[in-house]
C-alpha cells in the first residue's frame, strides 16, 4: 500500500513538471514569434536605414583629409605666411607582393622620383609582405610627387597604360607653413608648431580664425560586399589681412639693421641694444602699418639660438634655461615689455593740465636746475637751468621742473584721472598675445597724494612704467583732435576664395581732451623739432610734432639708459606717426634721444615719399619729394649725438 501511495506521488510530481516545461515552452515559443515579428516589421519598415547606419559604421580603410591653414597677408594682399601642400609617400607592400611584376617596376620607379635606396627598400618589401602602410618619406614636395604621379599616368599613342606594373604607392597630404620674408615683423608674426598650433603673434592670436577642420575619407562594404567610400571634406581655414605694409615694415626693419651694423660689437649684430622696438601707426584710425623688434630671429627656424649664443653656451643649458633664452627672442618688446617712458609722456602731463582747466597756457617757470620737493632735490636735464619757460619751451626744451610744477599743480585727482582716460597703465587690447598691464607699476591716486616725490617725477615721466603700445596710443590721442582709437593689426578676415567674411572697424573708445587743447598741443609739440630737443629727427620741407624721452633705468647709478623719441607729420591733420624706443644702447654715454632720433629720421626719409606725403613747409612745399628718397646721412659718432631729454 505504501509503495503504491510512493508510486502516485511520483506520477504527479513528473505530471506537475511536464505541465511547467510545457507552459515555458510554450512561453518561449510565444517570445520568439513576437521577435520575429519585430525584426520583420524592422526589416520592412526601417532596414534600408539601419543597414546604412551599419555599414558606414565599418571602419575597413579610413584616413584623415587635413585642413588648410589660412593665410596671414599685408595690407595689399602680400603673403606673409601660407601653408604649402607637402605629401608622405606610403607603401602598400601586400599590393606590391600580390603580383611578382610589381616589384621590379614600382623599385625602379622609387628610386627614380625619390633617390630611395632600392635594395634596402626591396629587403623591407619583401619581409613585410602584409604591411599595407609604410612611410617611405614624409613631407615631399608636390613637384617630386608629380613626378612619380606621371610615371604612373603615363600613356602610349593609343591611350593604353604605358607603367601599369607601378603598382602599391600612394599619397598622405599635409600642409607646412611657409614665411616667404624669413625675418620680416618676426614677433609680430609668431609660428606655429604642430598640430597647427600658433605660438605668439598673428598665429597665436589668431590661432582658431587660421585653422580649420579636418575632413575625413573611410570605406566600408556594402550589402553586396562592394567597397565603397564616403568624404567629408575638409574646412580650410580663413586668411587674417593685416594692417601691416611690408614696404614700410622693411623700411623700418632696415633702418634698425643699419643702426646695428653701427654700434654692435659682435659678428652677429646683435648687441647694439638691449631692445629696439619702432611702431608706426595711422594716428587716425589705429592701424598699426608697421612693428619691429630687435633683436629678431627667423621664422623658418625659430628654435634657434645659435644666432645668439655659442655652441658651448647651448650645450650647457638646461631645457628650462634654453625656453627662457627663447622666450626673450621671441618677445613683442612693442607690446610685452614695460619701461619707464621718460619725456615722452611730458606731452600727457600738459594736455592733461590744459584740458582739465588746471593750467591756462599762459604759465611761466624759472628752472634753476633743480626743484626742491618734500625732502630732497630733483635735477632738470640742464644741471645749469633753463631760465624762464613757458609751456611751450618746457616741452621744447624738455624741462623737469617746468613739468614738476604743472604736476604739483594738478595735484593727484587730476594727474590719476588723466592718466585712465589715457589709458597709462591698462591695456589697449591690441590684437597680439602677450601684452603687459602695468596697472601695478604705476602709482595710485592715494601714493601721488601721500608723495610729491611721486607725484612730481612722475609728471616728467619717471618712476611709472608703460608700454611703447599705451604710449603711442595716447600720443596719437593728442595730435588728432582728442579721439582715442584701440590699437589694432588686423582689418579683416577672408575665406579660401577671398570673399570678406568679416571686417574689423576702427574702434573709438573715448575722447581724452578737447578739439581746442589737441590744437594747442599740436602747436606746443612742433616748436620740439624746429628749435628743442626733438630737430635730430625732423626731415626737411616736412612740419613735425614730437617729443624726446631720456628715462634713467634703476638703479640710477648705473648709467644705464632708454632713449626714445614720437613724433607725427604733418603736424597739423598728422598722416603717420612713429615711435622709436632704444633701451641701453651698446655705447659708454647712452642719455641721449638722438640715438631714437636718427633712427626715427632715416625711416621717415624713406617712408613720406612711399606714403605720398607731400612736404608742407619751406621752399620745398607741394613739390616733388623724391630726392627724400636718398638717404645720405649716417648715424653719428657717440661723442656728437647730443639731444638730452
Amino acid at each position: 500500500m505504501a509503495r503504491r501511495r510512493r508510486v502516485a506521488r511520483k506520477f504527479h510530481l513528473a505530471l506537475r513538471m511536464k505541465r511547467k516545461l510545457l507552459v515555458v515552452f510554450v512561453l518561449v515559443v510565444v517570445l520568439v514569434i513576437v521577435l520575429i515579428g519585430r525584426l520583420a516589421f524592422i526589416q520592412i519598415s526601417s532596414g534600408n536605414r539601419y543597414e546604412k547606419i551599419v555599414l558606414s559604421q565599418q571602419d575597413y580603410a579610413s584616413r584623415t583629409i587635413p585642413f588648410r591653414r589660412g593665410d596671414i597677408v599685408d595690407r595689399k594682399g602680400t603673403v606673409l605666411a601660407t601653408s604649402t601642400d607637402v605629401y608622405n609617400v606610403i607603401l602598400d607592400c601586400y599590393v606590391i607582393n600580390s603580383k611578382e611584376e610589381y616589384l621590379e617596376p614600382t623599385l625602379d620607379a622609387l628610386k627614380k622620383c625619390f633617390k630611395v635606396d632600392g635594395e634596402t627598400l626591396r629587403t623591407y618589401i619583401t619581409e613585410h609582405p602584409k604591411s599595407r602602410y609604410y612611410v617611405l618619406a614624409k613631407k615631399i614636395p608636390a613637384k617630386q610627387r608629380d613626378s612619380f604621379v606621371a610615371l604612373t599616368e603615363a600613356k602610349d599613342e593609343k591611350d593604353n597604360p604605358v607603367n601599369p606594373n607601378i603598382q602599391g604607392v600612394w599619397f598622405e597630404k599635409e600642409y607646412i607653413r611657409k614665411y616667404p620674408y624669413k625675418t620680416l615683423a618676426a614677433s609680430v608674426m609668431g609660428f606655429t608648431t604642430s598640430g597647427n598650433e600658433g605660438i605668439g603673434g598673428l598665429e597665436g592670436y589668431y590661432n582658431d580664425t587660421l585653422n580649420g577642420i579636418n575632413g575625413r575619407e573611410y570605406g566600408y562594404l556594402n550589402s553586396d560586399s562592394t567597397y565603397e567610400t564616403s568624404v567629408v571634406e575638409a574646412v580650410n581655414g580663413e586668411t587674417v589681412v593685416s594692417t601691416i605694409d611690408v614696404n614700410i615694415q622693411s623700411i623700418v626693419e632696415d633702418k634698425i639693421q643699419q643702426f646695428a651694423e653701427k654700434y654692435s660689437k659682435n659678428k652677429n649684430k646683435t648687441d647694439a641694444a638691449k631692445n629696439i622696438g619702432v611702431i608706426v601707426m595711422n594716428p587716425n584710425n589705429g592701424e598699426v602699418l608697421a612693428m619691429a623688434t630687435y633683436p629678431s630671429f627667423d621664422l623658418t627656424d625659430p628654435w634657434s639660438l645659435n644666432k645668439y649664443y655659442s655652441q658651448k653656451k647651448i650645450k650647457a643649458m638646461s631645457e628650462e634655461d634654453r625656453l627662457d633664452a627663447l622666450n626673450k627672442i621671441w618677445q613683442n618688446f612693442c607690446v610685452t615689455s614695460t619701461f619707464e617712458p621718460g619725456s615722452t609722456t611730458k606731452p600727457v602731463t600738459i594736455a592733461a593740465g590744459l584740458d582739465s582747466g588746471k593750467l591756462t597756457g599762459d604759465e611761466t617757470y624759472v628752472c634753476g636746475g633743480s626743484m626742491h620737493v618734500a625732502d630732497r632735490d630733483i635735477r632738470c636735464v640742464n644741471r645749469s637751468g633753463h631760465g624762464p619757460e613757458d609751456l611751450a619751451g618746457a616741452l621744447a626744451d624738455s624741462c623737469n621742473v617746468a613739468l614738476m610744477n604743472v604736476g604739483l599743480k594738478m595735484g593727484a585727482d587730476v594727474f590719476s584721472d588723466y592718466q585712465q582716460i589715457f589709458n597709462i597703465g591698462l591695456r589697449t587690447n591690441i590684437d597680439l598675445p602677450g601684452e603687459a598691464r602695468t596697472d601695478s607699476v604705476i602709482y595710485t591716486k592715494d601714493e601721488l597724494e601721500s608723495s610729491k616725490v611721486n607725484l612730481a617725477t612722475n609728471a616728467f615721466g619717471q618712476n611709472f612704467n608703460v608700454t611703447m603700445i599705451q604710449v603711442i596710443s595716447a600720443y596719437n590721442s593728442i595730435v588728432n583732435g582728442g579721439n582715442y582709437y584701440q590699437p589694432h593689426m588686423v582689418s579683416k578676415i577672408q575665406d579660401e576664395s577671398g570673399n570678406t567674411v568679416r571686417t574689423i572697424e576702427p574702434k573709438l573708445l573715448r575722447h581724452t581732451i578737447s578739439e581746442s587743447t589737441s590744437k594747442q598741443m599740436v602747436e606746443y609739440l612742433a616748436q620740439v623739432t624746429v628749435t628743442g630737443t626733438g630737430d635730430k629727427a625732423k626731415v626737411d620741407g616736412y612740419s613735425m610734432c614730437g617729443k624726446t624721452g631720456t628715462a634713467e633705468k634703476l638703479p640710477r647709478s648705473a648709467g644705464k639708459n632708454l632713449v626714445s623719441f614720437i613724433g607725427s607729420i604733418p603736424a597739423v591733420n598728422p598722416q603717420v606717426s612713429i615711435y622709436c624706443v632704444v633701451d641701453e644702447p651698446n655705447v659708454k654715454d647712452q642719455a641721449h634721444s638722438s640715438y631714437a632720433q636718427k633712427i626715427v629720421k632715416k625711416i621717415l626719409k624713406e617712408l613720406l615719399p612711399y606714403m605720398n606725403i607731400q612736404k608742407d613747409e619751406g621752399e620745398d612745399a607741394d613739390t616733388s619729394n623724391s630726392d627724400a628718397l636718398v638717404d645720405t646721412e649716417e648715424f653719428d659718432d657717440e661723442e656728437n649725438v647730443g639731444g638730452v631729454g
